[in-house]
Formats: structure tokens, sequence, C-alpha cells
């Protein structure tokens, strides 16, 4: 058929471009790689993607099935970026090990890693013959920084390139690479060093490419419509879309450097997502009104030369939750043995549709964090969970990936990662590029790791039980005597306020405030009944903020303040003065009561704090999933030992009370710089911040009322309508900025319910 002459450059360029490879490596090595005399042949493990499944055999065995299951690596701890590859090989062994002891098989990287990791894999994998871990090699495809942008320009095509050699000399521990610098453009943000240690032996298979943009399609594909088909040496497109034929020529790329440099050959794949699947999802509205329809990325189109014996196979990063034709579409509509699972619904037709193929979901996870992205009708939802829930949802996820037959998985992840965006706090997470020196516990992005990198260190860590274990610094405040307003009902001790004491790490603001005793009948629990406490927070300026704690007007302070936080019988709830409300933000949502900074007022009103989760899903005129609100100033409570989210809990013996709040529900967009909200209307593109010199804190004790009754505040004094704590009775609270962090590792609650569920989760794997 005629391609065009579009479609011959396209050729013209890729058959040149495998032909200098070929001449190159021939040239180099004459054909053959360097040899490994630790592992012998009979320990190699050899991998191929058939239409049943992906096989293995060690050395001369017999084929046999292999079912992958494994977690993803991302290697940027706390503090770095991802292109700085930091962690420390006894960080990378730990990981490795515990990845082992999950009872996983399978390690998936997204590109090249720093030399210790291939160095720690090895050295596990011939310590540990009996369980290898196998590794799934990513190749990362860059984002273009051509306006407007191009996949397939010049540039990219041979940054690619460069990665696809890399990441093949890098597993065969045959490459140097240099620090990036003017003088090696190509390396910059990526991983360099001496690599020598051989890790083909258990290498599974190549995963290159990304999760790509619909909106980057368009613009490539304006440039290179005719470039429609490919011709090479195992893989070809007859009639495709222009980036389907660039990743048939990627995989003739890599398989030929493979080859001819290594003589060994492994299964590839391309990393796609569901925005790009070949389904049908005819419930989305069409662009601009969404994205998630616009183009398909059909690896039925790529046609496999049967002397690729090795094969390739099917990868997708799905979740639950995104998009939301995976949880609105009427066909996905079905339930598992825990209820409404539209998750399984979508993974069943994406099988039925690569029937014949190996699939395998390369990225399945759910984040522990406080604050969520996203509410689904089947809970698996995107953060908003506890660890409890992290594991038992995680298990249920991948029980949907095994039932509807899938080949394999890759958890993500194995450790959290600070330096990660999420749309739902991008605009409280200011500057962006120091967002990888702070620990926020509402984005979900961040949490999703089995192992937490927890802020601070573990001397020092507030494990919130409600007692005064671990605190070391001087309470801010302090009173003697009786509470300024006693009741006389035998109770007031549990309103008589003694201190407040402040603290401070990279992912909270700490505060335990001390009562004289929170158990005076001695009936072994908090009777709320009698008592409720109140903090304030004066976060930006003084002069600016609420005059009053409620609209009645009988609580002034002398410091204006923008939050109040509530502990009585409803739980610990944090709201924020009305004109400072960010409700909407980010969908460019506001009443006229908002002005998105801290205004003086005297109304004395606080809203619930609250996030724009979900909006409305709605096909043919039906909504089929409404606007959510998530309540994320209702705080999670309890001891951390039961509830891992908690951000508040009391001890009866200590007759004290310990909050810990994530810095972003307090509007602070930095910490490590105090900066916080306050926007002027300066940027139409994100909101303004300000440096706060401190953060002050007034708390109070209240008797349960319709109209709260003050009992005791530090430093309260009475007024003709009520009572007006002055600046004097404000804890006074700031800190020094930081550029370095501190974090310690923590195994999440998850690791052991994934570790515990796996054995009778792949026992539900079936022959295909």
């Amino acid at each position: 058929m005629d391609r065009g002459p579009g479609a011959l450059r396209h050729n013209r360029r890729a058959v040149t471009a495998i032909a200098a490879l070929v001449a190159a490596l021939l040239a180099a090595c004459g054909g053959n790689g360097p040899k490994d005399p630790s592992v012998e042949a009979s320990d190699r493990y050899e991998f191929r993607a058939t239409d049943h499944g992906f096989e293995s055999r060690k050395g001369d065995e017999p084929f046999r099935a292999f079912y992958s299951a494994g977690i993803n690596f991302g290697l940027a701890v706390p503090g770095t970026l991802p292109g700085e590859f930091l962690a420390t090989r006894e960080q990378i062994a730990r990981w490795i090990a515990a990845t082992a002891e999950l009872g996983l098989n399978t390690i998936r990287i997204y590109t090249v890693q720093s030399p210790e990791f291939y160095e720690e894999l090895r050295r596990w994998n011939l310590e540990h013959p009996k369980m290898p871990l196998f590794l799934l090699q990513g190749a990362w495809l860059r984002e273009p920084e051509d306006v407007p942008a191009d996949y397939l320009g010049e540039y990219d095509r041979v940054w690619f390139r460069d990665e696809l050699e890399k990441v093949v000399d890098v597993v065969y521990g045959n490459r140097e690479i240099l620090p990036g610098g003017p003088e090696r453009p190509l390396n910059w943000g990526r991983a360099f060093g001496t690599y020598t240690a051989d890790v083909s032996p258990w290498l599974l298979g190549w995963l290159i490419g990304r999760e790509v943009e619909p909106q980057t399609l368009m613009t490539t594909y304006a440039r290179h419509e005719s470039e429609r088909a490919y011709h090479g040496v195992y893989f070809t497109v007859e009639d495709g879309d222009p980036f389907e034929a660039y990743i048939a020529e990627s995989f003739d790329y890599l398989v030929s450097h493979e080859e001819l440099g290594y003589g060994r050959r492994h299964p590839i794949a391309f990393s796609n997502w569901p925005t790009l699947d070949p389904l049908d999802h005819y419930t989305e509205p069409p662009y601009p009104y969404s994205s998630e329809e616009m183009f398909s990325l059909d690896m039925k189109k790529v046609a496999v030369s049967p002397n690729f014996t090795e094969g390739v196979f099917i990868s997708y990063h799905a979740y639950p939750y995104y998009p939301d034709f995976i949880v609105y579409q009427p066909d996905y509509q079905v339930s598992d043995a825990q209820g409404s699972n539209s998750y399984l619904g979508y993974l069943r037709d994406l099988r039925a549709y690569y029937e014949g193929y190996t699939v395998v979901i390369s990225e399945i996870g759910l984040p522990s964090s406080q604050g969520s992205a996203k509410r689904i009708p089947s809970g698996l939802d995107h953060g908003g969970l506890d660890e409890r829930q992290q594991g038992a949802g995680l298990l249920r996820a991948l029980g949907s990936v095994v039932d509807s037959g899938m080949d394999g998985f890759a958890v993500f992840s194995i450790v959290d990662e600070w330096f990660k965006r999420a749309w739902i706090v991008d605009p409280i997470e200011l500057p962006a590029d120091r967002r990888h020196l702070w620990h926020n516990a509402m984005n979900p992005e961040q949490n999703f790791g089995l192992i937490a990198l927890r802020p601070g260190s573990p001397e020092r860590f507030h494990f919130v039980d409600g007692t005064d274990d671990g605190w070391t610094s001087e309470p801010r405040l302090r009173k003697d005597g009786g509470p300024a307003a006693p009741r006389g009902d035998g109770y007031d001790s549990m309103r008589t306020l003694r201190d407040l004491t402040i603290e401070h790490d990279e992912g909270y603001l700490h505060l335990l405030l001390r009562v004289d005793d929170l158990d005076p009948m001695r009936t072994g629990r908090l009777d709320w009944s009698k008592v409720s406490y109140w903090l304030a927070f004066d976060t930006v300026d003084p002069e600016r903020g609420d005059g009053f704690l409620d609209p009645a007007k009988t609580i002034g302070v002398e410091r204006r303040v923008e939050f109040l936080l509530r502990l009585d019988a409803d739980g610990a709830s944090l709201l924020v003065d009305r004109p400072y409300d960010l409700y909407g933000v980010w969908h460019g949502l506001r009443d006229e009561s908002q002005a998105w900074r801290t205004v003086a007022n005297d109304d004395g009103i606080f809203h619930p704090m609250r996030n724009l989760t979900n909006w409305e899903y709605v096909y043919e005129g039906e909504q089929l999933g409404p606007f959510v609100d998530d309540a994320i100033g209702t705080l999670p409570i309890g001891p951390e030992s039961e509830k891992s989210d908690t951000s508040f809990w009391y001890s009866l013996d200590e007759g004290t009370l310990e909050v810990r709040i994530p810095w972003s529900l307090l509007y602070v967009t930095d910490p490590s710089q105090r900066r916080v909200v306050d926007d002027r209307g300066e940027s139409r593109r994100e909101l303004g911040t300000s440096v706060t010199p401190e953060i002050a804190v007034a708390a109070m004790s209240l008797s349960p009322a319709e109209s709260p009754i003050l009992v005791d505040a530090f430093g309260a004094i009475p007024t003709e309508d009520g009572w007006r704590i002055p600046a004097s009775g404000f804890a006074r609270y700031s800190w020094e900025g930081w550029d370095t962090v501190t974090f310690h590792e923590y195994r999440k609650a998850s690791f052991g319910i994934l570790k515990d569920g796996l054995p009778s989760l792949l026992g539900r794997v079936q022959p295909r």
C-alpha cells in the first residue's frame, strides 16, 4: 500500500538509526556482550510473553507459567528530587529485602537507577537463589519541551534512543554514565556512575515509555500527521497513529541494541494508561470538555515478527478511581464480594479486548493520605484512607486484577515520595519547587508507599497517643489556680487549663494541651457532655483575621485569627474564617464572602473546611456521578496505634490532649520558609503567599451548650458581653527555615496486611 512520503521518511530515520547502532555495537564488542562468570548458564532465567501469560525457565528447564507479582520502586528520598537518585545503598538493600519479605517476585523501575540499585539487586539474587527478584526495567520518555510539544521532534528522538541504549547497557553491567553538564546535555537529571553489576540473568522484560498526555499527542500529530507506518526488524505498523508507529520503532531500537550487543532478547511493552486505551468510553464528553477519549494507543496495531519469540506484552497503569469512566460507565457497574466495584468491570473489558496477549497492570495502589482527591462508591478512594484501609483496599483492588484474568501487577509503591504533586493540593503547595522539602499528609500522591518515610527523627517523632512522651520543649503558656469562670458542678477540673506546648516537624504542627484532670469522677472515660476545648490560630498577621470566635460575639480575641479547632463530643473539627476559606479554589469557584486571603472582620463566622473532590459526571442529561465534597476539617481521631492518620487523642492518666495538624490544613504552603496563603490578586496563575513571622495559638475550655460558655482560657479578661483573650493569652511559636530534612522509615500497617493476604490472593490466579 502507498504509505506516503511522511511514512517513508519516518522509516528511513529509524532504519538509519538502527543501522548505525548495529555498526557501533559490532565495532565495540563484535556482537558479544560481557560474560558473567559468576552466573552459570544454568542459573540464568529466560522469559517470554505468550498468548496465555508470561512463561519462564531457568537454564534449559522447560518453560512454566509465571505470574508477575511486583512492586514499583522510586528512589527519590525526602529532600531530594527524582533526578538526583540519592537513596543510599543501605536504604535500597532494605527495600529489596522488604519486597521479598512481602512475597512479591518482581521489581519495576522507570528508568536507569543509581549503580547501587543494580549492585544490591544482584547481591540479593546471588545470595538468595531460591527467592530471586526479577526486574521490569523501564526507559523513561521525557515530556517534550518544544512549544508546541512534539514527541517526534528530533531532539526528543535522540534523547529517547540514548535512554534505550543506556537501560540495556546498564542492565548488562556494561556502561559508564558521566554526570550531566553543558558538554553532556543528554545526561542532565539522570543517574550516573560506573555500572558493572549484570542483572540480566533476572530480567523479566522491558517496560518503556510513560503515561502520555492526549494534548501532547494532539500537537505532535499536527506536525506528523502522515507518519503512520513503520516497517522494522521485528515490529511493523501498517496504518496506525504516528505515536503507535514510534512505539514500534522504539521497540526495534531497544531489541536490536540488546540482541546485537549481548546476544539476548526479552519481552517488551509500552507503558500505557486508561486515558489512551482503545476501548469505547461513550460517556466521556468530547474535547475540550474532556481529553479522556481524544486518542488511543492500540498495541494490536503493532505486528510482531514470528522470529521475536520473546513477545510483546500489554502494560497499563490503572487505578480504581480515575478516569471517571472507570467509576461511572454503566457497563462497568459490577460487584465483588465486598460490594460495588466498577474497577473490576473495567479490567474485564480491557482483558477481553486484549485476548491473546499477556496483560499486566503495572501500577495499582491506594494512598494512606489524610486528604482525598476522589471519593468513589466502591470505597477504593484516591486517598482519605488510613493504613489499615489502604492495605485492605489494596488487596481488594489486586483481587480485581487477578479475578479479571490479568497476567501480573506491580503495586505502587514501595516507599512514600515527598516530591509528588496532586491536583487537589496544588494551589497550596507553593513554591512548587520546594515541595520535596516537606511532607504533606493531605497530598494523596505523596503517600502511596507501603513503607512510610515519616518526617522527623524516630527519637522525636510524635506518635499520637495523647501523652507527653517525646515532647521535649517547655510549654509556651502556663497558668495556676482555678478556671476563669467556674461552673461549680464538680467538673471544673476538666476545664482548668494548665499549659500549652507547641512543636513542629517537616509534616505537622504539634500541640499538647494539659488540663487539671480529664476524669474527675474516675469513670475511665472523658465525658464530653461536660467539656469542649477550642484552639484558635493566628497564622498570618495579628491585625487581620476574625476578632471573634462565635457569631454571638461572646469570645473576642486581641490577635485576630484564621482557624478554629473544636474538640468536643462531635470529634475534632477544624474551621476556617469565612474570608480565608479556599473551598473551590482549584476549580476557580468562590462566593462573594471568599477573599482567598485573611482580612480583618468581626463576624465570628468560621466555615467547616472542605475540598471539592468530585465534579458531577453527566451523560445524556443523566447524572451518573454527583458532586462530592471531602470534609477535610473533620479530623480523624483516636490513638495512632489504632488510627494511623489521627490528628487528636488524649490521656486520662496525664490530663493531656495531643493535636497533630498537617501544615496544608493551616494553609501553610511551605513550612520550610514559613510561607502561608496570602493572596492579593496579583497573579491569575497561582495564589499569592507571604512569610509569616510566627503562629500564635489561644486555648480555652467551654461548658457545652447551645451557645458556648467559656470556662477557662489563658489570660481571659471578662467583658460586658463575655470574654476577651489578650495577645498575652496566645502561645507564640516561630521556627527556623530549612533546606535539608530529617525523616525515618516506618512500615505501615498496610505492609503487613499485604504480606499476610498475598498467598491467598495469588492462590486465586487461574491458568489461561
